[in-house]
C-alpha cells in the first residue's frame, strides 16, 4: 500500500516495489503549494475517468498508473478493492499531474496531515 509523506515542502507518495510495476512509475514528489484541495474517495475503483496510458486495470480489483481524460486531466492512481483513497487535486502546471488518487491505510488522518502541511 502507499504511503503519504510530508517532507518539509514537498507531498512525497512512496509506491511499494509492486505499485511502481503495476503503475509503470516511481514515487511521486509533487510541491505542496501546488496542492489545492484534499478529499476522501470511499470507492476509488470508481473513480478513474477517461483513457489508462499506462498503467494496470483490473475490474473491482486494482487501478494503478495514469488516466486522461477530458474533464478530470491526468490523474495518477493506486487504488485497490476494500480501500479507501485521498484525493489530492493539484494546480494545473505545477506537475504532471491534475489529481492524485491514492489509496492508504487511514485516508482521514493522511488527507487532515495534507491540508494541514498546505495550509487548506
Amino acid at each position: 500500500m502507499a504511503t503519504i509523506v510530508l517532507d518539509q515542502d514537498r507531498l512525497v507518495v512512496h509506491l511499494t516495489v509492486w505499485e511502481k510495476v503495476e503503475a509503470t512509475h516511481g514515487d511521486l514528489h509533487i510541491p505542496l503549494a501546488a496542492v489545492r484541495a484534499v478529499s476522501i474517495v470511499n470507492h476509488p475503483l470508481d473513480s478513474p475517468r477517461g483513457l489508462r496510458a499506462p498503467g494496470t486495470d483490473v475490474p473491482d480489483v486494482v487501478k494503478a498508473g495514469t488516466w486522461r481524460s477530458s474533464t478530470e486531466g491526468v490523474q495518477f492512481v493506486v487504488a485497490t478493492r476494500g480501500e479507501r483513497a485521498v484525493r489530492i487535486d493539484l494546480v494545473k502546471g505545477q506537475s504532471a499531474f491534475d489529481v492524485l488518487l491514492i489509496g492508504v491505510d487511514d485516508a482521514e488522518a493522511d488527507a487532515a496531515a495534507i491540508r494541514a502541511a498546505a495550509g487548506l
